[in-house]
């Protein structure tokens, strides 16, 4: 969509079964996660990204997530890369950590109370706490973004532990957008969570006929409960919701 140069951009990229998520306001760009290996997100993000990408989130180390960064970091320069420190054995994730180091960008480990600068943006981080928890989802980075009176809350895969852990921080509180946690799968999206952030629109990322359900009839109709509106990248393909810091749109690819 066409933006004026004070609208807020939030791509979320149809990369298949797997999160791809770009925020853009003017030069400033912030990507969370670019889907698996397979995918162009590069091709899709190049009509956006201003010279460089101020900070790229990977917010755990699923191949469904990191994979697409790894072509990110060769083809763009970043400034800064956060991760929340989880080591796993995956070649996926080897090379991911392998390509953000040859990048020479700055690495960082990301923890509930940092905050991510890019321009004019500051995102929270809501998630990981130490100690990790024991499932790799709930050591998703959760990251909230204020622009204007809009608010947004991006969960990555984050689950009902990781849920409860906000909720007790007191960290949580009503929103307008909501990237639903773990493809909207059953095992995020607690009614706990859900009646303090009482999403307007929910956006869930999954593919038409994964083999995991998703999105799980348990979690859609908790959101229907609330009354968010409810799209999926599944059946809607890329969104796009763009933002003055009063009003929202949200545009569809289908």
């Amino acid at each position: 969509p066409t933006a004026t140069s004070g609208d807020l951009l939030v791509h979320f990229i149809d990369v298949g079964q797997g999160d791809a998520i770009l925020i853009d306001l003017g030069t400033t760009e912030v990507l969370i996660d670019a889907g698996d290996k397979s995918n162009d997100i590069t091709d899709y993000i190049d009509d956006y990204v201003d010279g460089h990408i101020e900070a790229v989130v990977a917010t755990h180390p699923h191949a469904d997530h990191i994979g697409g960064l790894i072509e990110v970091l060769d083809d763009f320069d970043v400034d800064n890369v956060w991760y929340n420190g989880e080591d796993s054995t995956s070649k996926t994730y080897a090379d991911f950590i392998s390509e953000a180091n040859d990048e020479g960008t700055q690495i960082h480990v990301a923890r509930r109370g940092n905050t991510i600068a890019a321009g004019t943006l500051t995102l929270h981080v809501l998630n990981p706490v130490d100690p990790l928890f024991g499932n790799t989802n709930d050591n998703s980075i959760v990251l909230s973004l204020s622009y204007g009176s809009i608010d947004c809350l991006f969960e990555g895969d984050a689950e009902v532990a990781a849920e409860s852990s906000m909720i007790s921080a007191g960290f949580l509180g009503d929103i307008d957008i909501l990237k639903v946690g773990h493809h909207c799968s059953r095992t995020a999206s607690s009614p706990a969570f859900l009646a303090i952030v009482r999403p307007e629109v929910a956006i869930y990322m999954a593919e038409v006929g994964n083999t995991y359900g998703h999105p799980h009839i348990e979690s859609i109709t908790a959101l229907q409960n609330i009354g968010a509106a409810i799209y999926g990248t599944d059946t809607r393909g890329t969104i796009i919701i763009s933002t003055d810091g009063a009003t929202y749109t949200i545009q569809t690819e289908k």
